[in-house]
């Protein structure tokens, strides 16, 4: 699922919490509840910490720049309000936060007097041990979450808002946002810079610019980590106009030079942390820099996604290994009900009913073959059955029968079934107050990618959507 908080809306501010269930695809308002909730803002970022969390950071209320930090729940929807400890990063909006192992990482954004920041922080104390490797609780750290300014060496990023950073394992990217040149005039520059964390070294660098080949400077774009080594760039907006163009980054990791290790051990960085806030140079408190930062990033090329190529684009965009190799229009089938890959265009040895002109889908083939299984009375020719019956014997089955006794013809005729029923009996399933998550679950699953130990929760929930969809009969 994927979560959206705040935004403006002309000149309203928001701080309603939305869910776009992906299995779905359906718009749900989270009901968030607790003492603390975060005020109407717009520009403030949050992210996922864990399979229930996410954390929500900064933003403008429309009179001040904020730096509070609130964590929901969204399974149960409860919000509260943390109080790191140390100095806190300055108010700010159009900021960009992003994971790195067991802590988060702040860059840049825009604050009072429309001020350009381009400092990095670190808010750590997350979770208990953090760095450790170990399946620790969230947010159980005695000393509790805590801001740390993390001080590299290296030709930093200028500041910037509406940029994008972006987490590859071993590497941390930024690429673009808006910002301003001059002292006495200010002038707005929109970036398209590539700037980079060596995380070997712990510096930053920029990558070289490729002139004509990359995308052209802008602000509030996405940036999305789409593969090991690959950023996924769309739109933005650069002043005048926004983009719909799509580019992807490509990064390599390549050997550091040694002049690259020569610098690192004459360079190193520093973190500026407690409440003093006058600069003291020490160690990170627990995370050292070479454990927070990692490996060497050395070059980084940008290629402009052709349309033609929607059907290579796919298998890099699906995460699954076996989804990758299927094409998006596969996925379309597939929410729609359909297998993800059309049948052959071959009819021969299939069954039809009219003749070859109007054949039976294979899947329905098999419910067929199920309701002439379990009841002999019906024609051996199943072009000679109704299709009504039939799948009425066949749900009977698939309501009575034992989960591990299903074949794997059973299971595939089982889940078409499943997805066909399922967008009928929605307008039931919200009017009895069911969960639609619960019920939407398989949507988007293909029979190949389910596992044995998958198969009873399927049939349970096939069974109480068929349960559920007679009690509006």
């Amino acid at each position: 699922d994927i979560y959206y908080f705040g935004g403006r809306t002309g000149p309203r501010m928001h701080n309603e919490v939305w869910k776009l269930d992906t299995n779905l695809w359906e718009w749900t308002l989270v009901h968030v509840r607790g003492a603390s909730k975060p005020d109407a803002r717009e520009k403030a970022d949050c992210i996922g910490l864990d399979a229930k969390r996410m954390l929500i950071f900064g933003g403008y209320d429309g009179i001040r720049w904020l730096n509070d930090v609130f964590i929901l729940n969204v399974e149960t929807a409860e919000c509260k309000q943390l109080k790191p400890t140390g100095s806190l990063p300055p108010p700010r909006s159009g900021h960009k936060l992003a994971m790195l192992h067991q802590g988060l990482l702040l860059f840049g954004g825009e604050t009072t007097n429309t001020q350009y920041l381009g400092d990095l922080w670190a808010l750590k104390g997350l979770y208990e041990d953090a760095g450790s490797g170990t399946s620790a609780g969230f947010l159980s750290n005695e000393a509790g979450p805590k801001w740390v300014r993390m001080q590299l060496s290296g030709p930093s990023p200028s500041g910037r808002s509406g940029h994008g950073f972006v987490g590859s394992g071993a590497k941390m990217v930024v690429y673009g946002g808006r910002g301003d040149e001059g002292w006495l005039s200010r002038k707005t520059v929109y970036h398209r810079d590539v700037a980079m964390i060596d995380r070997e070294s712990v510096r930053w660098v920029k990558a070289p610019g490729l002139g004509d080949n990359e995308p052209s400077e802008r602000s509030y774009h996405t940036l999305t980590l789409v593969g090991k080594d690959r950023l996924l760039l769309f739109g933005g907006y650069n002043g005048k106009s926004t983009y719909g163009d799509m580019w992807y980054l490509e990064v390599n990791d390549e050997p550091a030079s040694e002049d690259a290790k020569a610098a690192a051990a004459g360079a190193g960085a520093t973190s500026n942390s407690g409440g003093s806030g006058k600069g003291e140079k020490k160690s990170a408190a627990g995370w050292a820099p070479t454990e927070l930062l990692g490996s060497m990033l050395k070059s980084a090329s940008w290629r402009e996604q052709p349309a033609a190529d929607a059907a290579s684009a796919s298998e890099w965009m699906q995460a699954n290994p076996q989804s990758e190799q299927e094409s998006m229009l596969g996925c379309l089938r597939q929410r729609l009900g359909l297998p993800r890959k059309p049948p052959p265009q071959s009819t021969e040895g299939s069954w039809s009913l009219g003749g070859p002109s109007n054949p039976i889908p294979d899947v329905k083939v098999k419910l067929l073959e199920i309701a002439v299984r379990v009841d002999p009375s019906l024609p051996k020719d199943i072009s000679q059955i109704n299709l009504d019956s039939a799948l009425a014997r066949a749900r009977s089955f698939f309501s009575t029968v034992e989960a591990e006794e299903l074949t794997t013809d059973d299971v595939q005729a089982l889940l078409h079934d499943y997805r066909a029923i399922l967008p009928k009996g929605l307008a039931s399933l919200r009017q009895q107050g069911k969960d639609l998550a619960y019920f939407g679950k398989w949507n988007h699953v293909s029979p190949t990618d389910l596992k044995v130990a998958d198969i009873p929760e399927l049939v349970a929930t096939y069974r109480d959507l068929l349960s559920a969809m007679m009690m509006t009969v």
